[in-house]
């Protein structure tokens, strides 16, 4: 047997029995069910507001627990829960309400104004957005609907803190208080969504908001539960592919046209249950040609007024089902995704000029496919002292290739299995918190011209503890994570002359935060945040060595030196975890028809891992001097950029404010600033400019209207060999209409995005000189519920 196929038997081996101990975990799940026994009562009630008008679509929510329903349009609703299970009520345009569970009818009265309070599933304690001493954006409802976008980093760009790192329409990631890349984990329900974004920015997320029901955004370091990838934040993209909830069959059909790219999308959700059996199911297609631009003219001095190679032709579906019951539940999904788009930028060999007729280029493109298994189990007062058990897990296979002339060139392969398993414990002298431990595996490879980074293998694993309590009007929120990483890599090829086998790095990462709420008087509050964080650099960062088309580069890992001969060896010295301390600081107003929210942070970094210019070209390495490797030569002129550590500070701030004039009219405004400084000096590339804008809506009857502006200011403070970029302004408008045929709900949009056709510049883009905004863009759809 092969060496190839040892490695690979003993990869299957391993996702086997990394599945087993997933489906073993799961039955356990199952086995205790049958014992733990939790007193239920069926919860009625009716919501209205201050006239006693019904509330309809009101969301009712046990606390502690992600089950909910909605009222209907009589403000009516009905669910389980244990005796004296508080009960969360919350719903568009009003405060909230907080009730207990009881056998007799519960009447709720809603009050217009004030902030609504949304329920966040990556807090791990079921926190509420407004009281959390970690800043976070919940994007949901209508707000997620106009904001949506083919890729999620244009998704959440408005969100205060947030940006987007551009890749063109085709692929585009956030950007979180200027971070990026390894920095900021990418969740599906919580778990790693496996693909392969954060390796390079032509990559594109495999998660899409037409599906979703809600995207969780955590502002600085969560380190926490999601491990040293979360140092500079956490997207957690929340669907409802495992169900926890039993419901009356719903199904949701949405179908629009947007005309700035012919782009067509069409979505369906379908959710239902029968008795203790619940499912789910959806599924979304989209098509677009190359977007269109304003004119302009790109660093090769070329004008155009079209984005070449940006067209789009992604398909996925879900579908998952799930056994509630009232102490408990386990769920199982399925997901696929086949996503086919243009890549820009990618300017491969320059072919032989000839006399036959000339072909049309077709350009390169990424044909992606992922296959994603989820196993999900859920337990209520199992054994005494124990509030909850949860288990959670996925198995991801993802891979895609990108395609020149017809021809796969460079493949990338993922395969992941992530698993967590928490217990939440009863008050213990009034701490109330969970423990838990958090696994995962990934088996990476690349081949082709781009396999800039090398195969390999990554192992963590991390034990976690959180701890809450009040003191009076002071919430106190802790906790630490101890994670132990390990990257191994077969066949490491440093040079022509040396070739290394079975290269390992093993680091240790250890996290800790201590959070405070202090509701100092009623609908206002102070938050404070410290956290001390460690990141163990992704193998990426470690070992690439090789040409990088996404980014115009060759790149090279720590692990490497470059002899003054221009011969690559082994660095002296190993790379070193990143150690962020970080202060948030927040003051809150969240009740009233004015509420608002700032958030001022300081993160200091040590060792922080970032690219460089080496002042070497392609050229001038030895090995491709010597190689026979057409490719390489024909981007000779390429900088070679290599990861080095270096102590950097960062610090900004956000606001958010909503001021509800009555009930029809209502103004926000938002800003978002952070800087990025190398402590000896000097800034870091890409940082993201100051954000600001405001947006106004209007609604009624049956109509909503909604206009904003945002400004990005231009970005002057840049590192060495970086331009400066200008800014910008996009004005955006929303119409909606609602109306009902028979019994079927129907929404009507329409939608503009840079009505004034502005010509727009991403500073965070690697591609901006050459892939700016899409122009003025109208969409049309219709969305219909029954």
């Amino acid at each position: 047997m092969s060496v190839q196929q040892k490695n690979k038997t003993k990869t299957l081996i391993g996702q086997a029995q990394s599945f087993r101990y997933s489906l073993i975990a799961s039955l356990l799940f199952c086995g205790f069910s049958a014992f733990a026994q939790t007193e239920q009562i069926a919860v009625k009630g009716q919501v209205t507001d201050v006239t006693g008008k019904p509330v309809a679509n009101a969301k009712i929510h046990v606390h502690g627990r992600q089950q909910f329903v909605y009222t209907n349009k009589n403000g009516e609703f009905q669910l389980s829960a244990p005796v004296g299970a508080e009960i969360h009520v919350a719903a568009k345009g009003f405060g909230d309400s907080f009730t207990k569970a009881s056998t007799d009818p519960v009447a709720v009265q809603l009050t217009a104004g004030g902030i609504e309070r949304i329920s966040v599933s990556a807090t791990g304690l079921h926190h509420y957005d407004l009281e959390m001493a970690t800043p976070v954006n919940v994007l949901t409802g209508d707000s997620l609907e106009r904001h949506r976008a083919p890729t999620i980093g244009e998704t959440l760009k408005m969100q205060p803190g947030v940006h987007s790192n551009y890749y063109g329409p085709v692929a585009a990631s956030p950007v979180i208080r200027g971070l990026d890349g390894p920095r900021v984990k990418m969740l599906s329900n919580g778990l790693d969504t496996g693909d392969v974004s954060r390796i390079g920015p032509d990559h594109s997320i495999t998660a899409d908001a037409i599906t979703t029901e809600q995207i969780e955004v955590l502002r600085g370091p969560s380190t926490l539960l999601y491990g040293s990838g979360a140092i500079g934040g956490v997207v957690n993209i929340v669907d409802n592919r495992i169900p926890r909830q039993l419901r009356a069959p719903q199904t949701t059909i949405d179908a629009s046209f947007n005309d700035v790219a012919s782009e067509k999308s069409y979505a369906l959700n379908h959710d239902g249950a029968n008795e203790q059996f619940a499912w789910h199911f959806d599924a979304m297609d989209r098509k677009s040609d190359d977007f269109e631009v304003p004119t302009f003219t790109n660093d090769e001095g070329e004008t155009a007024s079209e984005l070449h190679n940006t067209w789009l032709d992604n398909s996925a579906f879900n579908v998952g089902a799930s056994l509630v019951k009232d102490n408990g539940l386990i769920g199982f999904s399925y997901g696929h995704i086949a996503n086919q788009y243009g890549i820009p930028g990618h300017h491969h060999h320059e072919e032989e000029v000839t006399a036959e007729p000339v072909v049309e280029e077709v350009g390169v493109f990424a044909d992606m496919e992922q296959d994603r298994f989820g196993l999900t189990g859920e337990l209520y007062n199992p054994i005494k002292g124990i509030e909850q058990l949860n288990f959670s897990s996925a198995y991801t296979d993802y891979q895609h290739a990108e395609i020149e002339d017809g021809i796969p060139g460079t493949s990338f392969t993922n395969k992941t299995f992530e698993a967590r398993l928490t217990a939440e414990h009863e008050d213990i002298a009034n701490w109330h918190g969970l423990v838990g431990l958090h696994h995962q595996t990934s088996d990476f490879a690349a081949i082709g011209e781009e396999a800039f980074t090398p195969a390999s293998k990554t192992n963590s694993l991390a034990l976690f503890v959180l701890e809450e309590r009040s003191f009076g009007d002071v919430k106190a929120q802790l906790g630490t994570r101890i994670e132990r990483t390990r990257h191994s890599i077969d066949e490491l090829t440093v040079s022509d002359e040396l070739t290394i086998f079975d290269a390992d790095t093993s680091l240790n990462a250890m996290s800790a935060s201590a959070g405070f709420v202090w509701n100092f008087q009623p609908g206002f509050n102070w938050t404070a945040n410290i956290s001390h964080s460690s990141r163990v650099p992704s193998a990426s960062e470690i070992y690439a060595n090789g040409l990088h088309l996404a980014t115009s580069s060759y790149e090279l890992g720590a692990a490497y030196q470059i002899a003054e001969d221009g011969e690559l060896e082994l660095a002296a010295s190993k790379p070193q975890r990143e150690v962020a301390n970080n202060l948030d600081i927040g003051f809150h107003k969240i009740n009233g028809d004015l509420t608002f929210s700032y958030n001022f942070f300081y993160n200091r970094i040590n060792d922080y891992l970032y690219q460089t210019d080496t002042g070497f070209t392609m050229e001038d390495l030895h090995h491709h001097e010597e190689d026979g490797d057409e490719g390489a030569h024909a981007h000779e002129d390429y900088v070679v950029y290599q990861y080095q550590q270096n102590d950097v500070d960062m610090y900004g701030m956000e606001f958010s404010l909503t001021y509800r004039l009555n009930q029809q009219h209502q103004l926000q405004a938002f800003a978002d600033s952070v800087r990025i400084e190398l402590r000896d000096g000097g800034n870091l590339p890409r940082v993201s400019p100051v954000k600001f804008g405001v947006e106004y809506q209007y609604e009624v009857a049956d109509w909503q209207f909604v206009a904003g502006a945002t400004r990005y200011a231009a970005q002057n403070r840049i590192a060495a060999e970086e331009t400066a970029t200008p800014g910008y302004t996009l004005l955006d408008v929303s119409v909606n209409y609602e109306f009902a045929l028979d019994s079927v709900d129907l929404t009507a949009y329409l939608r503009g995005n840079n009505l004034t056709n502005e010509l727009a510049y991403v500073h965070t883009s690697f591609l901006k000189e050459d892939v700016p905004l899409p122009g003025r863009a109208l969409s049309l759809g219709l969305t219909a519920r029954f």
